[in-house]
């Protein structure tokens, strides 16, 4: 295998910037936070800390954009419950495109371009490192059934399937098991927005935060279930 660049994710990244400053598609915010965080999983495997903090700051302010606009594209929204999201993405956007043009950002991308290629040799020498995270992860979620510990567990997938295909593994079991966990994530984020909502006043169908509540558990058990089918395939 030869020396694994960052180039292809550093241009993804430059592709989608304009998409995500101009906010008319929800895929631009959606793209630079999968290249951040893909370029984020390249420096750890490559033992680098620099520039990691920039990329954090990047990845943390397109979130809540990213979040409202997955909220914004659910089915079936209480009009008034869909009018404040609209309002708070409005907001959300209004904080976040000014940073795109910040010299922080110019920063980044043009460290980023200058960083030297990975050796895969190195790189797999620390692929081990991103497994034992997520038994850990797994360890915490099994002994306190709790969704703050189920999301820590996510993270720690989607990092561990990144790894992968930085390094041209399969990633297939593991991408599976995030895109199940990423069903109770969406889930969960929007009862927390419904509770702010109501929190401010708003008031949506009682049957509205049932159902969601219902699909929240229905997504639980699936993602209990595919863990326990999916956990050992997960060791490259």
């Amino acid at each position: 295998m030869s020396a694994i660049g960052l180039k292809p994710w550093l241009q993804h990244l430059l592709d989608h910037l304009p998409m995500a400053r101009a906010g008319h598609d929800p895929e631009g915010v959606h793209q630079v936070r999968v290249a951040v965080r893909r370029l984020r999983v390249w420096l750890r495997l490559a033992g680098m800390r620099v520039l990691e903090d920039d990329l954090a700051w990047l990845v943390r302010a397109a979130g809540q954009v990213r979040d409202l606009e997955v909220l914004l594209q659910h089915p079936h929204l209480p009009r008034a419950f869909q009018t404040w999201g609209e309002l708070r993405l409005k907001e959300a956007r209004q904080a976040f495109v000014p940073l795109l043009e910040s010299p922080r950002l110019a920063g980044l991308l043009q460290g980023l371009s200058v960083l030297p290629p990975l050796d895969p040799k190195e790189a797999e020498s620390r692929l081990p490192r991103f497994v034992q995270q997520v038994e850990r992860r797994a360890q915490a979620w099994r002994n306190e059934d709790s969704l703050e510990h189920l999301h820590a567990l996510r993270r720690a997938l989607r990092r561990l399937r990144y790894a992968l295909e930085w390094l041209e593994r399969d990633s297939d079991p593991v991408k599976a098991l995030q895109e199940i966990f990423g069903q109770v994530g969406d889930l969960s984020f929007t009862l927390n927005y419904l509770s702010a909502f109501e929190a401010e006043g708003g008031r949506a169908p009682a049957r509205y935060r049932k159902h969601l509540e219902a699909q929240l558990t229905e997504a639980l058990e699936a993602a209990k279930q595919a863990w326990n089918h999916h956990q050992g395939r997960l060791r490259p």
